[in-house]
């Protein structure tokens, strides 16, 4: 009996020795791994901005039925359905729509300058990574427009709900935007 308590004790010694080297080699190998995981490497940035203007409109999927129907009546009603479901605008130098943009519902937010930063992880080019596409009509609820002293350079359409956009005034490839968890996180920073 005398000799089982040693036996023990060494037996914990050990088991403990073995842990705690077995701890080390995992910690290495996750230090190694994390240094051997490619780093991302982003591209261009989209807009030079030191302006940017949040519009959003507050507008339910069946209304959108009734913006349709409605587009022929005036031309602030068409204008309204061709920014909020068409293809407006069709380019960087097409803003006429802005001039009637608060009449057609949208209100505007001034984004703060101190969430540019995390702005700019989101507006560049990106390597080409797995994204979630959704099969439904976008409804841009959202538009983004970046300016550069005073002068827009930049326009953004989003739909939050289909992950479906439109993007004007840049030169970098914007094919992966959405990618990672970009809608998440710019739906939080306009928040």
């Amino acid at each position: 009996m005398n000799n089982i308590i040693p036996l023990f004790l060494f037996l914990a010694m050990i088991s403990c020795i073995d842990k705690k080297q077995s701890n080390t080699l995992d910690n290495n190998k996750k230090e190694h791994q994390a240094n051997s995981l490619p780093k991302i490497k982003y591209g261009k940035q989209f807009f030079d901005y030191n302006e940017l203007d949040h519009y959003y409109i507050d507008t339910k999927d069946n209304a959108v039925l009734s913006l349709y129907r409605s587009q022929d009546k005036s031309k602030t009603n068409k204008i309204r359905y061709e920014v909020i479901v068409g293809k407006t605008p069709n380019n960087i130098t097409d803003q006429e729509f802005l001039k009637f943009i608060k009449k057609i519902g949208y209100s505007k937010r001034e984004v703060d300058s101190t969430k540019f930063k995390a702005l700019n992880k989101i507006f560049v080019e990106k390597p080409e990574e797995d994204m979630e596409g959704r099969a439904c009509t976008p409804v841009y609820r959202d538009i983004l427009i970046f300016k550069k002293d005073k002068k827009v350079n930049g326009i953004v359409k989003i739909c939050f709900n289909c992950h479906h956009y439109r993007i004007f005034g840049t030169n970098a490839n914007t094919k992966n935007f959405g990618s990672n968890t970009d809608y998440f996180q710019l739906k939080d920073l306009l928040k």
